[in-house]
């Protein structure tokens, strides 16, 4: 049914960009063999089975019926992504603060929005459910043991539905990854399970194999997406969903992605989802740990035009055509291509009369507010992103304050290129 489905979903574009960190599990554990029973996955029982409607004839509108529910193109779905959780250790993008989840889960339970499950985003994508104007899907990158020491806790206690993409290589239950006894008492209890690959492979693996033969690279997609599936469904049962690791999506993956069995597969680039999203390349938010304003920006559906503040994500990176250019030198210059290699991104505000060098921030697209460092014998604020960007383009927004108190900002943006060589 739903490969038919898939079939008349249609396929809009989407970008991808890599924000993860470096091997999450550098000493990783020797496999174990353990006998696994086939365990169902909860079923969820569809709350509203949509009927076909002649659309044509149809006087709906984007007002809620009573029962909360709206046409389907009227839906916005924010996709929420996290990794790790720790109240103790260091925060980082990758690792999120336990009471700090918590906080966002109750942000969610105040703002009314509804929290589903995968299938029921699947059946509203797929044409066989509405749901409500603004939903969240909650998603857990890898299988950290945390997920179900520290996460699980707070989603179970909230009765929230969640998905927990997981590749199979780090699925011992011993160092820090879950067993597979924890997952299937956290199926029991809303979880849904998806395919994060085999070994969590970056760019540059793939890009060495790529290298190789184009046969070497189709061995190791059907390796990494094909045989994760069907490690996961023998175990867990019913594996449906895919997440790219790092966000790293290639047309020989789309190609033949279908013959494994999914439906739907999922990228890092943040906006929200709406009923005609490519179901191979989902929109995401990857909540960060040290970045508060990415759930910040999930949480807020509101619809904005070309150039306002709030972004729907479908051209991330991009700023309106008429935005100033910076009155000091910037690199890399704007409206310039560079390899996703991105190099360091910097502006000499040597030039600028009053400033106070302090109160120099900069933020970029899809990572918020980064750690830049200044620079004060030259006067000059820079940061180098710490992964391969996939995104079309990156946006820089500088902010600062002059001696007397006046806020400033600059803003610059430049293309990503994967043509573009890179710098040596």
């Amino acid at each position: 049914m739903y490969l038919l489905l898939l079939l008349l979903g249609g396929m809009a574009s989407g970008q991808i960009f890599d924000p993860e960190p470096l091997d999450p599990n550098p000493e990783r554990p020797i496999r174990r063999a353990v006998r696994f029973r086939v365990i169902d996955s909860k079923k969820t029982a569809p709350s509203r089975p949509v009927a076909p409607r002649n659309v044509e004839n149809s006087q709906e509108t984007g007002a809620p019926r009573q029962d909360g529910t709206v046409p389907r193109q009227y839906t916005r779905v924010a996709v929420l992504g996290y990794h790790n959780f720790s109240e103790t250790e260091p925060v980082t993008n990758m690792l999120m603060r336990t009471s700090e989840f918590r906080k966002q889960m109750e942000h969610i339970r105040r703002s009314g929005v509804k929290v589903i499950s995968m299938q029921e985003f699947l059946e509203w994508r797929f044409g066989a459910r509405d749901l409500p104007p603004k939903c969240v899907l909650i998603t857990l990158d890898d299988g950290w043991v945390s997920v179900y020491k520290e996460a699980y806790p707070i989603l179970k206690e909230y009765n929230y539905p969640f998905t927990v993409f997981l590749y199979t290589d780090f699925l011992s239950g011993a160092g820090l990854s879950m067993s597979p006894a924890m997952i299937r008492e956290m199926q029991k209890n809303g979880a849904t399970v998806g395919s994060h690959s085999v070994n969590h492979y970056y760019p540059s693996t793939w890009e060495e194999v790529a290298k190789k033969s184009e046969q070497a690279y189709t061995t190791l997609i059907d390796q990494e997406l094909g045989q994760s599936r069907q490690k996961l469904d023998r175990m867990f049962g019913n594996v449906k969903t895919y997440c790219y690791p790092g966000g790293y999506v290639t047309q020989p993956m789309l190609d033949r992605i279908m013959s494994y069995g999914y439906v739907a597969a999922f990228t890092v680039v943040p906006g929200k989802v709406t009923c005609e999203e490519n179901p191979f390349k989902i929109h995401r938010y990857m909540i960060f740990g040290n970045d508060p304003s990415i759930f910040k920006n999930a949480m807020d559906f509101r619809v904005a035009e070309v150039g306002k503040v709030v972004s729907t994500g479908s051209t991330p990176g991009t700023l309106p055509s008429k935005t100033p250019i910076p009155p000091f030198p910037v690199l890399p210059k704007p409206g310039s291509a560079v390899s996703c290699e991105v190099p360091e991104i910097s502006a000499e505000l040597s030039g600028v009369p009053g400033i106070n060098l302090a109160s120099v921030h900069m933020k970029v697209s899809g990572f918020g507010r980064v750690p830049a460092k200044m620079d004060k014998a030259t006067r000059t604020i820079s940061w180098t992103p710490p992964c391969r960007i996939y995104m079309p383009n990156l946006s820089v927004h500088l902010t600062w304050s002059s001696s007397d108190g006046t806020s400033h900002k600059a803003e610059w943006s430049f293309v990503v290129n994967q043509e573009v060589p890179a710098q040596q």
